[in-house]
């Protein structure tokens, strides 16, 4: 496709801007199985529903998607549209009764649930054995093609414990399970995330600390990064019922190409 491009800085010159839903549809085409994603920025700026997006054209009832929400008390907005426009089923445990049955389905949304009146403590608990079941369920699937979705991984790999559990995969790779990881506090995460993904997203981030992970993104000036994303366009969009959020563009990068584009919102 035909894309603008846009002045950067002086010194870093221009970038191709892409339009979302036409880079939606080319990377479906280009998907490869087994190809880590790791989506990075702050909360609201829009990791999750990108990350739908990328779905609806990178999974199928062949290679299905397995979402780890950790919201326990209920599934967020986004993510409800998300399991509406994908067919993915909601889980409480794993695996579901009827894991690779649906040939309609894209996956599922593993969303454990806890008893009125739980702790904290107690639904952590719970979070923790059910996601440690299907990261290593699908990680040692050798018969099925699975994308693994954690869609908090920061709360995965600290507060849960899973960093280990989550490390497995992106270390060792499994030409049959990809993982993808939306991160919100990029500082706190396994350096795994940055340098073994072929697909990274990265949204405007105001935490330096978080920025300065760049430098694990291998092949790319972590300088020219921070310029890029510091220029980002911010859009304010309805979210929810009542709410509003502020989204912005992404920085793209595709570690094969090496490419590296701006993908814009709309």
């Amino acid at each position: 496709m035909t894309i603008p491009t846009r002045d950067r800085t002086q010194e870093y010159g221009s970038v191709p801007i892409a339009p979302r839903m036409e880079f939606v549809r080319d990377f479906g085409k280009e998907y490869g199985s087994g190809q880590h994603v790791t989506i990075l920025g702050p909360t609201g700026k829009g990791k999750t529903k990108l990350t739908g997006q990328l779905l609806k054209v990178s999974a199928s009832p062949d290679r299905k998607a397995i979402l780890l929400h950790g919201k326990i008390k209920g599934k967020d907005h986004v993510v409800s549209e998300m399991q509406s426009d994908l067919n993915m089923r909601s889980v409480a445990k794993w695996p579901p009764d009827r894991e690779w049955g649906d040939r309609k389905r894209r996956g599922f949304i593993l969303v454990p649930l806890t008893h009125p009146g739980s702790t904290v403590a107690e639904e952590n608990a719970i979070l923790e054995r059910e996601f440690r079941k299907a990261i290593h369920s699908n990680y040692s699937d050798t018969k099925h093609d699975t994308i693994t979705v954690v869609d908090e991984s920061h709360q995965a790999q600290e507060t849960l414990h899973l960093k280990k559990d989550l490390e497995g995969p992106l270390m060792r790779g499994a030409p049959q399970n990809a993982e993808w990881n939306n991160v919100q506090r990029g500082r706190f995460v396994s350096y795994h995330c940055y340098d073994a993904p072929e697909h990274l997203f990265i949204f405007y981030d105001p935490d330096k600390s978080n920025r300065q992970r760049y430098s694990e993104i291998g092949g790319v000036d972590p300088q020219y990064l921070e310029a890029l994303t510091e220029g980002l366009k911010n859009y304010s969009v309805k979210r929810g019922p009542t709410g509003k959020a502020t989204i912005s563009e992404c920085v793209y990068i595709k570690r094969s190409g090496p490419e590296i584009m701006i993908v814009d919102v709309k």
